[in-house]
């Protein structure tokens, strides 16, 4: 994540896609999951970003954030663009 790209979006959607077990020869689907998804806003990749190699990068093993997970994340993009929580019938 370049530094320079930071001006380019106002959230980034960060996949881990959870396929399991993987270069072993075992059944490669054991261990797999759902899919997550992170929706973080530039103010947090801006916190988080580390410049101190040729090889930018937002590290996030160590981080809380749940918060920006799922749907908890993509209400997120909604509420900046001001959309409401769909009522029910």
């Amino acid at each position: 994540m370049k530094e320079r790209s930071f001006t380019a979006f106002d959230f980034l959607i960060a996949a881990f896609l959870n396929i399991g077990t993987f270069g072993t020869r075992a059944d490669r689907r054991s261990g797999a999951k759902a899919p997550e998804f992170y929706t973080l806003p530039v103010e947090f990749i801006r916190k988080h970003h580390d410049k101190s190699s040729t090889w930018e990068k937002v590290r996030l093993g160590r981080l809380d954030i749940e918060s920006y997970k799922n749907e908890r994340g993509f209400e997120l993009i909604a509420e900046a663009l001001g959309i409401p929580y769909p009522a029910g019938r």
